[in-house]
C-alpha cells in the first residue's frame, strides 16, 4: 500500500514547445498523460499571371494531434522527444506568367513511439482555379489514440476557400489565397477557427485578406489557456488577390501549436508580384504525471 504523504494525489506538468531532448520520468509517478501537436504546414504563394488567370496559393494543412494515457509502467524511465518545427511559407512569385511556389511541410512531433505528423504544404497557385492551388494534404499518421487532420483551403481564381472550423482539440488548416483579377478584388479565405459542438468560437481563425480592405491575410491565434480547454492553434487567413497594381496579399501565419499558414494571393503580370504564403506554427507536447 502506498504511503500517504504530501505528494500523493498531486501532479507534475511538463511542456515542450521547441527543439528536441529527453524527458525523465519521476520515480513516484503512477499515471501519465501525453498531448501532442505536429507543426502546421506552410501556405503557398499565388501565381503571377494575366487578367483573371492567376489563382491564389493553397493554405497549409494543420499539424496532426494526439493524446495517450497509461500507467507509468508503459513508459521508460526516459523518453526522447522532438517538437515539430514551424514550416516556412512559399516566397512570392516575381516572374511573369509563372505558377506560385509550394509551401513547406510541417515538422513531426514525437514522444517515445508516439508521433503527431506535420501538416501538408500548400500548393502553388496556377491558371485554373482550385487545380494547382489545392490545399495542404491530410496527415495520415497519428499519436496512438487520436487522429484529427485538417487540410488547407484551395487557392482560387475567385475568392480563396475558407477552411472548416474544428471542434476543440486539433489545430486548423490555412485559408486559400484569392485570385489576381484586373476587374474585381478577390478575397482570400479565412483560416479555420476552433469551436465547440454548438458552433461557439473559442479561437478565431485568421481573417481573409482583400485589396479593398486589408490585403494580407490575418494571423491565426494561439490556443487558449483557460476554461479547461486543451486545443491546437487556429490557422492564418489567405491573402487577397491583386487588382489595381498592388502586390497580392501575404497569407497569415498559423497560431501555436500546429496552426497552418494561409495561401498568398495571385499577382498580375507587368503590375504586381503574387503574395507569399504564411508560416505554419511549431508543434507542442504536454506531459502530465500523476503521483
Amino acid at each position: 500500500m502506498a504511503t500517504n504523504n504530501a505528494i500523493n494525489g498531486s501532479i507534475k506538468i511538463t511542456t515542450y514547445t521547441s527543439s528536441s531532448g529527453t524527458w525523465t520520468k519521476d520515480s513516484r509517478t503512477k499515471w501519465i498523460e501525453v498531448f501532442l501537436w505536429g507543426g502546421g504546414g506552410g501556405g503557398a504563394s499565388g501565381r503571377k499571371g494575366t487578367s483573371a488567370s492567376s489563382s491564389g496559393g493553397g493554405g497549409g494543412g494543420s499539424g496532426g494531434s494526439g493524446y495517450f494515457a497509461a500507467p507509468s509502467s508503459f513508459f521508460g524511465s526516459t523518453e526522447s522527444y522532438t517538437i515539430g518545427a514551424s514550416a516556412g511559407g512559399a516566397v512570392a512569385q516575381t516572374v511573369d506568367a509563372t505558377n506560385g511556389n509550394n509551401g513547406t511541410t510541417g515538422g513531426n512531433t514525437t514522444f517515445g513511439n508516439m508521433i503527431a505528423v506535420g501538416g501538408g504544404a500548400g500548393q502553388g497557385g496556377g491558371t485554373s482555379s482550385g487545380i494547382n492551388g489545392v490545399g495542404g494534404g491530410l496527415n495520415t499518421s497519428y499519436a496512438i489514440s487520436s487522429v484529427v487532420t485538417n487540410p488547407g483551403g484551395a487557392g482560387r481564381n475567385t475568392a480563396g476557400d475558407t477552411t472548416a472550423a474544428v471542434i476543440t482539440f486539433s489545430p486548423t488548416g490555412g485559408g486559400g489565397g484569392g485570385g489576381g483579377d484586373t476587374v474585381t478584388a478577390r478575397s482570400g479565405g479565412a483560416g479555420g477557427a476552433i469551436t465547440n459542438s454548438n458552433g461557439v468560437t473559442y479561437v478565431a481563425g485568421g481573417t481573409a485578406g482583400i485589396e479593398t480592405g486589408t490585403i494580407n491575410g490575418g494571423n491565426g491565434n494561439p490556443s487558449v489557456t483557460s476554461g479547461g480547454l486543451i486545443c491546437g492553434g487556429s490557422a492564418g487567413g489567405g491573402g487577397g488577390g491583386a487588382k489595381a497594381g498592388a502586390t497580392g496579399g501575404t497569407g497569415g501565419n498559423g497560431g501555436t501549436p500546429g496552426g497552418a499558414g494561409g495561401g498568398g494571393g495571385g499577382g498580375l503580370s507587368a503590375q504586381a508580384n503574387s503574395g507569399a504564403g504564411g508560416t505554419g506554427s511549431a508543434g507542442k507536447i504536454i506531459v502530465i504525471e500523476h503521483f
